[in-house]
């Protein structure tokens, strides 16, 4: 396996702003990991499982979504605790959803890696979403949650982004190099990623922005790219593949909504 930095060092680099939202999670995270005692993951092949759904899902539909699993958030607190899980994917799969993108960090979104791998009885490529910080989330990602993607914060592991995204693939884990400002582009493009995306929500402070998907075309002609965050209607996802997205990851809409499915539908074009 590749060597990665150590947490101190990622850590170190990362200098994010002190008291935010992001650097509360990040923090939370760090404590989280260095005290798992998890064995390294095996080297396994990548089967694209991940992209190909979104891609051939954008074909059939005009655009694909990920919808996300996600009871509770830092700015937010817990918003949708009461939701079922299995009653929640399975509308998920009903609704045509492409994959599905499940919260692995337990202290303020309320995951786990055992719900990702949950998810698996499903059937749609499922996204571990957490914030990966060191080598041990990738092998917790492949092993405990079994999770076809990962992803990886552009914002918190800067300059290492792409050696995180080498040693994801050698796990056998498709990355989502997520972005949330177009000075980011590099990382990502080092990182050789063909899943991109672009937060409308800036990690510091959890604020709602609109992104453009022509900067991010030009610089990844050829990747899936994916507009996060800020998603509240089927009308908003419909908007966002008309701007150029291929797909959309859609969580907290989902979550409140009283018919997941019908939302889903809706989303096509």
């Amino acid at each position: 396996m590749s060597a990665l930095p150590s947490l101190h060092d990622v850590l170190r680099d990362a200098r994010l702003p002190a008291g935010s939202h992001l650097t509360r999670v990040v923090e939370s995270e760090a404590a989280r990991i260095a005290g798992l005692n998890i064995a390294p993951a095996p080297q396994r092949t990548i089967d694209a499982r991940f992209e190909k759904a979104l891609r051939d899902t954008k074909s059939r539909n005009g655009g694909a979504v990920i919808a996300e699993f996600k009871r509770a958030s830092p700015s937010l607190g817990p918003f949708a605790a009461d939701r079922d899980f299995d009653t929640q994917l399975q509308a998920y799969r009903d609704g045509g959803a492409a994959a599905v993108s499940i919260l692995a960090e337990p202290a303020l979104f309320q995951g786990s890696a055992d719900e990702v791998r949950a998810g698996k009885r499903y059937g749609m490529p499922r996204l571990y979403k957490g914030f990966v910080l060191d080598a041990r989330h990738l092998d917790e990602a492949a092993t405990a949650a079994q999770a076809d993607a990962v992803l990886l914060i552009a914002r918190v592991l800067g300059k290492h982004t792409a050696a995180f995204a080498d040693a994801a693939r050698e796990r056998g884990l498709e990355p989502l190099v997520e972005l949330h400002e177009l000075g980011e582009i590099p990382f990502a493009r080092d990182s050789g990623a063909t899943l991109v995306g672009i937060n409308a929500r800036d990690l510091a402070s959890f604020a709602i922005g609109a992104p453009t998907a022509d900067p991010l075309r030009e610089a990844f002609p050829d990747a899936v790219l994916i507009r996060e965050s800020g998603l509240s209607t089927p009308e908003d996802a419909r908007a966002a593949f008309a701007q150029g997205f291929d797909t959309v990851l859609i969580g907290e809409a989902l979550m409140r909504s009283n018919d997941p499915v019908a939302f889903l539908q809706a989303c096509r074009t």
